[in-house]
């Protein structure tokens, strides 16, 4: 292929102790030359993509597996005082509507259009009702810059509150519960390492300038307020929660202390009545529930243990009236629990089979909620989805146990069957490996097979409905679900064995998935693909780097992929530093420089055929990550297949509208397609993909 060319620049870096010089650093900057390069790489990616000829029935049949699964309107409907709220895309709108409904079931009538309030510009919003029902806090961010405005309305009349506050990326607001007012999270300055802090507006006064007299030691917190509005706690990290902070809010003035400060485990949970109940992996690797008294966290002599640690990991608990309702993955199969406030007479909500439980059925909006399920007076409500059941929003009644399902759940994927397989990866540890594929599928031969993973951040990556992949199963494609280490689907020691120093156990995990599904007959090199975004778009970099002979193509969509300059960019830092380490380091900077793809890139090196997909506006994995990457892979690469940049433009990490959502998933698929041999919709399609050089291309 004739690439773009990329003139070699060297630069000299120090960094971390460890000296190199760096041929393409010059494409870090978004100058008029750089973006320039960077739309004939799209458009040379876009033209390659769109020129197999199966693209069009491809694009045809992952709209309908889309519009199957009814994506638009699969939002966790959330009470606050004696209404619900929702959230959908319209049919032909591209933007998120806000809903309000005086039942769960609707009718529903509008609060925000953001298709209206768009000039053209893709818009994101992320609500927060106020607890009586009559307000609404709202960030809104556009093109996926991360960069929200806040906003305080009356839901009723429209009328504006808050037009915007003076600090930067505020959001993750607390309300106090009789809606006078609420706690958010910001960003003192624009420039310079992200520093969180703590901030209190009233309603009806100016913004405030001022935070809370708080030093809080990490680079993510949320604020939560107890039911009777007497007590704050400000919880700390997002991949170690703890609710570092704890606050009287009954006083004359607020009076802010240390509560919980331990940062080697986890304290996920809420304030019940006088306790801070939990899950923790204290004593616990997989968690277990606790009570916590709010006047003597420190000793744990006084804590009550409602439910020990075993081999389920808990994932969180949420408070229902006099209820607990507890989140537990069992195999990575999720596992949802009602017990009293004493942790007794367990009650399992009845699912709909083996799949997985979130708050968020399709992650369109998350109304402010980040647990499994969300509480509504003597009831939850929850998502449910598998591989092969649509997500579906379900009200659970706790007295009566009656299980109703709310949206969804008209349609699933019949004919296919899933099998567990377990690999043995380089230190001996096992890996699980979930394989979904058609049950009339020829499998006497090696079959193009995607295996996916991710691998990061404590994040337990759980069964989802196929929906686009379905296109890639029903042509005979085998799909692969691997749970690597470096996620949260086993806990707390699964989590650690696959981040920082021991990132590389990540990587060897997937390895041996692959080499075990090859030596199995299940695929071949030639016939094997990976896919991967975000933390897993940096794992396919890797992928692509380490083992290029395991694989015939590769997807790192989203992907952070030079892992010794991503302090450059604050808020790729602020998520990176803490799951890989600090290449400024020079305990960490050996490390990461042994895999960051980017450095890894080898002259002479026959690499697979490789998709960067990144959104132009990306402020976590910068789209410069990518245009490095395919800058050296495509000057190193000594073999026929494609190196491919797309950058999508007014987006961000994601999609920030629903055609260009369906659209990056269409084009990644169809790479993968082409490459591995499959045309849509047909199971007997499959060929061998030629051993010669595609002069279509």
């Amino acid at each position: 292929m004739r690439y773009p060319d990329a003139p070699v620049r060297p630069e000299h870096n120090e960094v971390g102790g460890l000296e190199f010089d760096d041929p393409y650093q010059w494409l870090e900057e978004d100058g008029q030359d750089v973006l320039a390069w960077q739309a004939a790489q799209d458009e040379l990616a876009r033209s390659w993509i769109h020129g197999w000829p199966h693209h069009d029935a491809l694009a045809a049949r992952v709209g309908e597996l889309v519009e199957q699964m009814d994506a638009r309107n699969l939002v966790v409907p959330v009470r606050y005082g004696p209404r619900w709220f929702s959230g959908r895309i319209p049919d032909g709108r591209e933007l998120m509507v806000l809903e309000v409904a005086d039942t769960p079931a609707g009718p529903w009538r509008t609060v925000i259009d953001l298709n209206e309030l768009s000039d053209g510009t893709p818009l994101r919003m992320s609500p927060k009702p106020s607890p009586d029902g009559r307000l609404l806090a709202y960030s809104l961010d556009a093109a996926g810059h991360e960069l929200p405005v806040l906003k305080v309305i009356e839901i009723d009349t429209g009328k504006v509150l808050l037009d915007g506050v003076p600090q930067q990326r505020p959001g993750l607001v607390a309300w106090l519960p009789d809606s006078s007012g609420f706690f958010y999270m910001a960003n003192e300055t624009a420039a310079g390492p992200l520093r969180w802090r703590l901030f209190f507006h009233r309603l009806g006064e100016e913004p405030p300038t001022e935070p809370e007299p708080l030093d809080i030691p990490h680079m993510f917190a949320i604020p939560k307020i107890s039911p009777d509005g007497r007590r704050a706690v400000l919880q700390v990290d997002h991949l170690r929660p703890r609710p570092h902070f704890l606050a009287r809010l009954d006083g004359s003035a607020r009076e802010w202390r240390e509560f919980v400060t331990d940062a080697e485990h986890l304290y996920k949970g809420e304030i019940v009545g006088d306790a801070y109940v939990c899950v923790t992996t204290a004593g616990a690797p997989r968690g277990r529930l606790v009570r916590i008294p709010l006047d003597s966290p420190g000793d744990q002599d006084t804590w009550t243990e409602l439910v020990p640690g075993g081999d389920a990991v808990l994932t969180g608990v949420t408070p229902v009236g006099d209820r607990l309702v507890i989140g537990e993955l069992v195999d990575t199969v999720s596992r949802v629990r009602i017990l009293d406030l004493d942790g007794k007479e367990p009650a399992e909500v009845p699912l709909p089979g083996p799949g997985s439980v979130s708050s968020v059925a399709q992650g369109v909006v998350a109304l402010g909620v980040m647990d499994q399920v969300v509480g509504c007076g003597d009831a939850i409500t929850f998502g449910y989805t598998s591989y092969t059941q649509v997500p579906t929003v379900y009200h659970y009644e706790l007295e009566s146990g009656t299980l109703t399902a709310l949206q969804g759940g008209g349609h699933s994927l019949s004919g296919l069957v899933t099998t567990r397989v377990w690999a043995t990866s380089k230190d001996g540890t096992r890996v699980p490996c979930t394989l979904v594929h058609r049950a009339d599928l020829d499998r006497t031969g090696p079959r193009p097979t995607l295996i996916h993973a991710y691998g990061g951040f404590n994040v337990a990556e759980l069964a989802s409905y196929l929906g686009p992949l379905a296109a890639f199963v029903e042509a005979g494609g085998i799909y692969a679900h691997a749970h690597v280490r470096g996620g949260g689907e086993f806990g707390l020691e699964w989590w650690e064995a696959g981040r920082l120093h021991a990132k590389q156990n990540t990587f060897d995990d997937l390895y041996a998935i692959a080499d075990l599904l090859i030596a199995d007959g299940v695929t071949a090199p030639d016939r094997l693909a990976f896919q991967g975004a975000s933390n897993g778009g940096m794992l396919a970099g890797v992928a692509a780097t380490q083992r290029p002979d395991l694989w015939r193509a590769v997807v790192c969509v989203a992907p952070k992929l030079d892992l010794m300059r991503v302090v450059r960019d604050p808020v790729g830092a602020a998520a990176t530093l803490p799951e890989y380490g600090n290449p400024g380091d020079p305990g960490d900077a050996p490390v990461l420089m042994a895999y960051s793809p980017y450095h890894n890139v080898r002259p002479g090196t026959a690499y697979p055929a490789i998709l960067l997909d990144a959104g132009a506006n990306d402020p976590r994995c910068p789209a410069w990550h990518s245009r490095k990457f395919a800058a050296r892979a495509q000057a190193a690469t000594t073999a026929s297949h494609p190196v491919l940049l797309r950058v999508w433009a007014d987006a961000g990490h994601g999609g920030t509208n629903w055609s260009t959502i369906v659209a990056q998933q269409t084009d990644w698929l169809a790479f993968v397609m082409r490459e591995l041999g499959l045309s849509p919709g047909d199971a007997q399609s499959w060929r061998r993909p030629p051993g010669r050089p595609d002069r279509r291309r």
